[in-house]
């Protein structure tokens, strides 16, 4: 019982922490999309539409490991519980 414990632990941590993550890469697009209407990028770095669009993608990509990291401890969490009760 106490491995289910720790595993809907890390299962609400990190979900609530996605959750948040999601927020934010969604507040970031908002604010390319408002960028790309005005034509308000700028020109050093950081500030240009390649370097928007990059960091959109590491956004993107850092959810997406967070979501493989979720599924592989669940799947480890399960595998390690039927080896416990065989």
């Amino acid at each position: 019982m106490e491995k289910i414990r720790e595993l809907a632990a890390l299962l609400t941590s990190g979900i609530e922490d996605y959750d948040e993550q999601v927020k934010v890469l969604q507040t970031e697009r908002l604010k390319y999309i408002r960028l790309a209407m005005t034509e308000g990028f700028g020109t050093g770095e950081g500030e240009s539409k390649d370097s928007w669009l990059l960091h959109l993608k590491q956004l993107e990509d850092s959810l997406t490991r967070r979501r493989d990291a979720l599924r592989q401890a669940i799947l480890m969490a399960g595998d390690d519980m039927r080896q416990s009760e065989e």
